[in-house]
């Protein structure tokens, strides 16, 4: 279990100790000082307990048809003698919060007229701002293109290439000896090797991160292979506009960099400023950091691509920040 989850895991059984009726003065101080320990501690247990409160919206998850839709409580759900599978109590119910946060605006996992389009080569595929889509190329692999992402694919030749333009992408790819699958991102080349993996390009930056298999990277621009390198499942590449290239063994952040896949950002210690520009990529109504020194707060937690209002709202409840419209933008102020 990552270390996001066993937090969350642990905010879920502080809650259901506090609603199971036998609550003492001891247990309140023993709770303040864990959400004291650390930032990710608050962020965590107030998240599910606003995903409580949008449950009382959007009625109890789990009833059969014809039941009523009335909140349930806490207390009930934790002594219901209900059989979780493979988790406990409280880690179901944090997995039901995360779903009931945002529940009222799933994010679009296909194009809204046809959700599998085979590319014929070469092609031009792009999505709009808060939308995804899955293509089917002619030799059996499928790329999911994330938010305002554009690709172009040449499948039917050898070898087999697509040039992500802008955006993020996850390449499920069918293995060829004799014919390798290219992705040219910006300054980059990442040649299969038989893999999954996903690239992102922010202009001239590339990052690489891979689920399984391996790939190599490389500068494009260069005639020589001693700027490639070759990384596998759990590794990730970041490649800089300097022409810098890292990689690392991180797969965590592998794991996280693919919650978007399940229509959620993952975060875990990371700057707000990162955190916010992750959720920018979604909206057309941005949020704005008017403090440098509330751009560098630590966040982690798990939340719905689509609900930056539920995002908003913790960053008030919890963190005690001001929040408030500003024209076309949300700003974000101490």
């Amino acid at each position: 279990m990552s270390q996001a989850a066993e937090i969350e895991e642990a905010a879920a059984r502080w809650i259901v100790r506090q609603e199971g009726g036998d609550w003492s003065p001891e247990d309140d101080a023993a709770l303040a000082a864990w959400l004291d320990e650390r930032m990710a501690h608050k962020a965590a247990f107030w998240r599910l307990r606003h995903g409580w409160a949008e449950a009382d919206r959007v009625g109890a998850l789990g009833f059969q048809p014809g039941e009523p839709r009335a909140r349930r409580s806490w207390r009930h759900w934790a002594g219901s003698g209900r059989t979780w599978p493979r988790v406990g109590a409280a880690g179901a119910i944090a997995a039901a919060l995360a779903l009931t946060v945002g529940i009222a605006g799933l994010t679009l996992r296909t194009s809204p007229d046809d959700p599998t389009q085979a590319a014929p080569a070469p092609a031009l595929v792009q999505t709009p701002v808060g939308i995804q889509r899955t293509i089917a190329l002619r030799d059996g692999s499928k790329i999911e293109l994330n938010t305002a992402t554009a690709v172009r694919t040449a499948v039917g030749a050898n070898p087999r290439e697509v040039w992500l333009e802008k955006g993020e992408a996850y390449f499920d790819i069918v293995h060829r000896p004799d014919a390798p699958f290219v992705v040219h991102a910006g300054p980059r080349t990442v040649t299969v090797l038989g893999t999954r993996f996903i690239v992102r390009r922010d202009d001239e930056k590339v990052t690489v991160a891979v689920l399984s298999g391996r790939v190599r990277v490389e500068d494009a621009s260069k005639a020589t292979s001693a700027r490639a390198t070759v990384i596998g499942q759990g590794d990730i590449a970041l490649a800089q506009s300097n022409g810098a290239l890292l990689a690392l063994a991180a797969p965590g952040r592998v794991d996280a960099m693919a919650g978007w896949r399940d229509g959620v950002l993952v975060f875990n210690n990371q700057r707000l400023e990162d955190a916010v520009a992750d959720f920018n990529r979604y909206t057309k109504r941005p949020i704005r950091i008017a403090d440098p020194a509330v751009a560098n707060i630590r966040i982690g937690g798990t939340f719905q691509i689509d609900n930056s209002a539920g995002f908003l709202d913790l960053l008030h409840t919890a963190y005690g920040l001001q929040v408030r419209p500003e024209g076309d933008s949300i700003v974000v102020a101490p």
